[in-house]
């Protein structure tokens, strides 16, 4: 049976807290995971005799700290706050007007504070400023560091991620040897010359240092001006978008991952070889003693077939909900990664009142036919995606609960409706309606549509093909 993977790469943060309103912190909870974060509170660390060292296990987990000071546990606060800013991690002060005195603000120097005194005021301001954090460090780009990250320890290479006072973003150590790694990710194609410019400024810190090398890794392309510069540049090793698909070339995981945050199409860019890089990690292709092969390669043929089996095998009466969705969204991935990018789960929509299950945006430059019909002739960047885990048909009322998820000045004109067996006859006729009246297209697939693209994939089809034929037979019989 499928199983959901877990995403390693969600940031975490470890919440400190005193609340009187269990409202309130569920409340902060709750908004902390909406915008990306797994949290970590002081009620997860383990009982034993030391709970500093307890805490000091969470918070070498951790990407930042959120410390709310109450009387309660001030003395508490500062051990707590010494590990996380001694470790270097982000973090976030918030304490009570009536706690605070000069003995601590001495002891937090520079550290920005927050006070407050009402608990209303204090969930929104935590919110508000933990949203702006995910906004200045987007999760695009910390996820590619954790999968450069992942790359360099598939190599066995001894690696961990910076902290905010480290001039890189990641260090990688094997035999006396020190890589310091700048990673880089922008939406567009082309990753730009400023962003580029700011990376090797860092590259001088580390000119002069023996026995190491400063590596910048981007998840792009490189402009020509770019690329002839470094080529004159012996202290900088460049790896580009076709040299990491190079690397992730027969590592089903690393490339999925890899695919899966690029907003733009990859199927035009070869894979080629970092041939510096692969020299300095010792990594040759003649198989002398000491060879690393990037040899993860867990048979896609047999995943999709995997696949096909559950779907055939599929119960709607004995499976939840849940399974369903997370089995469509793999199946759909798989599919789909090498042209849609975000893969955005369980998002609601106006104020709370709707919710669509799986939103993607179709990815920049993207050479599918299928999807620049629907950018170009629908104005549609984001595709929604709602599953129906039902034992029958789904009826018009599911088409036009779909249809309230598309707004056109949100660029989100086209939802793909997937359910176990097809919609009925009043179904066909209101996606029909939607759009010849509206202008909003609904496509219905069912399973059995599944399982044919995932037979097309496997013969080498496209999947986008498939779905090119369901629209343009739906153009062509549509009526006044």
């Amino acid at each position: 049976m499928y199983k959901k993977e877990v995403n390693q790469f969600t940031r975490k943060v470890f919440l400190s807290y005193d609340f009187n309103s269990s409202d309130k912190i569920n409340l902060v909870k709750l908004k902390l995971k909406e915008i990306g974060f797994d949290v970590i509170t002081h009620f997860d660390l383990v009982n034993c005799d030391n709970i500093i060292e307890s805490f000091n296990n969470q918070i070498n987990k951790c990407d930042c700290a959120v410390f709310v000071v109450t009387k309660k546990n001030s003395e508490k606060f500062i051990k707590e706050w010494d590990i996380a800013s001694g470790r270097g991690i982000t973090t976030f002060v918030y304490i009570k007007k009536e706690v605070f005195a000069e003995d601590i603000k001495t002891r937090l120097g520079n550290t920005e504070i927050v006070l407050w005194n009402d608990e209303d005021d204090l969930a929104n301001c935590i919110i508000e400023e933990m949203s702006r954090y995910v906004y200045r460090y987007s999760n695009r780009a910390y996820q590619f560091e954790c999968i450069v990250n992942e790359i360099f320890k598939y190599f066995g290479w001894q690696t961990r991620l910076a902290t905010k006072n480290d001039k890189y973003d990641i260090l990688a150590q094997k035999e006396g040897m020190k890589l310091y790694i700048e990673a880089k990710s922008v939406r567009q194609r082309m990753i730009n010359k400023s962003t580029i410019a700011s990376a090797l400024v860092s590259s001088l810190i580390f000119a002069d240092m023996p026995d190491s090398k400063f590596v910048l890794v981007v998840a792009n392309e490189l402009p020509v001006s770019i690329q002839e510069f470094l080529k004159q540049n012996n202290d900088v090793v460049v790896v580009d978008i076709g040299n990491l698909l190079y690397i992730a070339e027969h590592n089903e995981r690393l490339k999925s991952q890899l695919l899966s945050i690029l907003e733009y199409s990859v199927e035009d860019i070869l894979p080629k070889k970092p041939t510096e890089l692969m020299n300095i990690m010792g990594v040759t292709n003649d198989g002398a003693k000491g060879t690393v092969y990037i040899e993860e390669n867990s048979n896609d043929n047999k995943t999709i077939q995997d696949l096909i089996i559950e779907l055939e095998n599929w119960e709607p009466m004995t499976r939840k909900s849940t399974e369903y969705e997370d089995l469509c969204t793999t199946v759909l991935k798989k599919l789909f990664e090498d042209d849609l990018g975000k893969w955005i789960e369980q998002q609601k929509s106006n104020e709370d009142l709707y919710r669509f299950d799986l939103i993607c945006n179709i990815k920049e430059d993207v050479q599918e036919a299928f999807w620049k019909f629907i950018e170009v002739y629908f104005r549609s960047k984001y595709i929604i995606f709602e599953f129906k885990n039902y034992s029958d048909t789904i009826t018009q009322k599911e088409v036009y609960t779909t249809e309230k998820y598309l707004y056109a000045k949100a660029l989100r004109c086209v939802a793909i409706l997937v359910s176990c067996y097809g919609e009925d006859r009043n179904a066909k006729k209101a996606i029909k309606g939607s759009l010849r009246e509206n202008g909003k297209l609904i496509i219905s697939i069912s399973n059995k549509d599944l399982i044919a693209m995932l037979n097309g994939k496997l013969k080498g089809a496209s999947p986008a093909a498939y779905l090119y034929n369901k629209i343009d037979a739906m153009l062509i019989e549509l009526d006044k």
